[in-house]
């Protein structure tokens, strides 16, 4: 791959992970409960945590290894899956931004799984795979999140 062609995809991911910041910066900003606040919190940091990863690479591409988790397959609980996309509007409440949240999370997800496959049998594919799996261990969060503090006072 040349290296013109390797720094527009990491160029690209970065912007995902950027909007994902933003996302989950907005949210925190409507955020009423404080234990809320700190699993958005939190949220931002780790995409924060992948844009400086991404950015590092961009600079030095050996800096490859250190992006995305070296554990095993996170588990998709596919709890929001089902349920209609929305969009997410200033005064959504904490339910419809932790669903947009998670579907986003899914996309991001497929992204980056769809990037690994592409690339299957490079670092840079093993790596976007790792990424993905932290994405998927993201919407594993806020599903059960979503799980604990939604559906379970309804």
């Amino acid at each position: 791959m040349s290296e013109q062609n390797w720094k527009k995809i990491i160029e690209a991911a970065i912007k995902v992970e950027e909007q994902s910041i933003t996302m989950y910066s907005m949210a925190l900003k409507n955020a009423k409960y404080p234990s809320s606040k700190v699993f958005l919190k939190q949220l931002v940091e780790e995409e924060t945590g992948h844009k400086k990863k991404l950015e590092a690479i961009m600079k030095d591409k050996t800096k490859i290894y250190e992006l995305g988790a070296h554990g095993g397959a996170v588990q998709d609980l596919k709890i929001v899956d089902t349920l209609k996309d929305v969009p997410l509007s200033k005064d959504a409440d904490y339910g419809a931004i932790l669903v947009y949240a998670a579907k986003r999370e899914k996309s991001t997800y497929d992204y980056y799984r769809t990037l690994a496959m592409g690339l299957k049998g490079t670092k840079m594919g093993e790596a976007f795979s790792r990424l993905a799996q932290e994405e998927l261990g993201h919407k594993n969060k806020l599903e059960k999140e979503y799980d604990d503090c939604i559906l379970t006072e309804n």
